[in-house]
C-alpha cells in the first residue's frame, strides 16, 4: 500500500527552496561592499578587540545610560521598554548614523530574580512579536526571563533609504555583529544590576550567528545557544539558498573600479584581493563570491573570536536538511572551536520547517542550561 506521508528530508529541502524565491524578490547588499574606510575599522577593531575580548572594557568606560519609556507589573513579570546609545555608534559614528545607532529593547522579567535569556532576531524580524510569541511567554512560566533587543539596520534603527531587510552594504552585517556584542552584554550588565542571573544568549539563522559573536565576548560564562547557524557565515552568503538574493553583480562591478579596489588594497594587515584573485583562478567562481568568501569568513568566523569561557555550557541546533546555513564546505565545525558543546541534530528538518516545528525543545534546552549555570553557584 503506497504511502501518503512525504518523504521528510526531500520535502524539507523542497520548503527551503520554495522560501528562497521569496527571498530573491528583496535583494541583499543593494550599495556596496561599504565604504573603504569603514572596512578598515572594522577589521583593526576585530583583530585587536572583538577577537581578544575587549570588547567590554570599552562598554564599561563608555557606560551608556539606559532610558527607560514604559515600565509596569502584571502577573508577578516586570516589563521594561527602553533604550540607549550603542557603544559602537559612539566608537564609530560613521558606521551607525542617526537612528541605527539608538539600541531599542525590551525586558520581561520575573518579580523574583532568576536566570535571564536574550533572544536575537532572525532575518527579516523587525518586530518583538515573533519572539515573544513563540518564546517568552512560555519562558516566564518557568522563572525565566527575557530581553529582546533591536538588530541595528531593523525596525526603529532601519536607515530611511534601506528597503525593509534588504541590508544596503555588506559591511552593515558585520557592523551589526559587532554592535550586537556590545549591545548584548550591555543589558546583560543591566539585569544584573537589577539582581537577575545566570544569562543566556540565543538566536535563530542570523541571529543565532549573532548569539555566538555575542556570546564569545562574555567576560562571564554564560549559556550560548545558535540555533540553525554554523562557525561562519561564508557558506550562507555564496552557497546557500540565499545565495541568490545577493546582488553579486552590483559587488562585481565595484570589484572591477579601480579606484576601490587600490583603497581596499591599502587597508593594513590583510592579503584579500590576492587571496581573491588566487581562489577565483583556482575554482572559477566570480571575484564578488570569491570576496564574499573571504571577508565572511574574515569578520564572521569564529576561529576569530574567543573561545566562550564555559564551552560547556553552550548547545548548538542544527538541522540535517538545512538548505540556508550549509556545513559541507570545508569550515570548521563547533567540536573544532568549542570543546566540550553540545551538538543536537534535528533529523529530518530543514531551516524553514524546524524553525515552524522547534521553538517548545529550543525553549526547554535554553531552561535546562540556565538551570544548570544556578546549580553550579550554589
Amino acid at each position: 500500500m503506497a504511502s501518503f506521508i512525504p518523504n521528510l528530508p526531500s520535502w524539507a529541502k523542497h520548503v527551503d527552496l520554495k522560501f528562497r524565491s521569496a527571498l530573491v524578490l528583496s535583494q541583499l547588499f543593494t550599495k556596496s561592499w561599504g565604504h573603504p574606510d569603514v572596512i578598515k575599522q572594522m577589521a583593526k577593531y576585530r583583530r585587536d578587540v572583538m577577537s581578544k575580548r575587549l570588547v567590554m572594557d570599552y562598554v564599561k568606560e563608555l557606560n551608556p545610560k539606559i532610558d527607560i519609556v514604559k515600565k509596569y507589573s502584571k502577573n508577578g513579570v516586570t516589563s521594561y521598554e527602553g533604550f540607549f546609545a550603542s557603544p559602537h555608534a559612539t566608537l564609530f559614528p560613521n558606521h551607525m548614523p542617526g537612528n541605527v545607532g539608538r539600541a531599542h529593547f525590551r525586558a520581561y522579567l520575573p518579580q523574583k530574580p532568576g536566570p535571564v535569556c536574550i533572544h536575537l532576531a532572525g532575518t527579516g524580524d523587525h518586530s518583538y512579536f515573533r519572539r515573544h510569541y513563540l518564546l517568552v511567554d512560555d519562558m516566564l512560566k518557568d522563572g525565566v526571563g527575557s530581553i529582546l533587543i533591536q538588530n541595528p539596520f531593523y525596525g526603529d534603527r532601519k536607515p530611511p533609504n534601506q528597503f525593509r531587510s534588504s541590508l544596503e552594504n555588506v559591511t552593515d552585517l558585520f557592523v551589526m555583529g559587532a554592535a550586537l556584542i556590545a549591545e548584548c552584554n550591555h543589558l546583560f550588565n543591566w539585569s544584573e544590576t537589577l539582581g537577575y542571573g545566570p544569562f543566556a544568549i540565543s538566536g535563530v539563522s542570523m541571529g543565532g550567528f549573532m548569539a555566538q559573536l555575542a556570546g564569545s565576548n562574555s567576560q562571564r560564562p554564560i549559556s550560548i545557544v545558535p540555533i540553525l547557524a554554523w562557525t561562519t557565515a561564508s557558506p550562507s552568503y555564496t552557497e546557500g539558498a540565499i545565495s541568490p538574493a545577493v546582488n553579486y553583480s552590483l559587488l562585481q562591478k565595484q570589484l572591477e573600479d579601480p579606484h576601490y579596489v587600490d583603497k581596499i588594497r591599502r587597508i593594513p594587515n590583510q592579503n584579500w584581493l590576492d587571496k581573491m584573485r588566487e581562489m577565483t583562478a583556482r575554482n572559477g567562481d566570480s571575484e564578488a563570491k570569491n570576496m564574499m568568501r573571504i571577508l565572511m569568513d574574515d569578520f564572521t568566523s569564529l576561529e576569530f573570536y574567543p573561545t566562550p569561557i564555559d564551552t560547556s555550557l553552550c548547545h548548538v541546533f542544527l538541522a540535517d536538511q538545512d538548505q540556508y546555513v550549509l556545513r559541507n564546505q570545508g569550515t570548521p565545525t563547533y567540536q573544532q572551536l568549542w570543546p566540550n558543546v553540545t551538538v543536537e541534530m534535528m533529523e529530518g528538518y530543514g531551516h524553514v520547517t524546524a524553525y515552524l516545528s522547534k521553538h517548545d525543545l529550543w525553549r526547554r534546552r535554553i531552561t535546562e542550561l540556565l538551570r544548570r549555570q544556578q546549580q553550579k553557584t550554589i
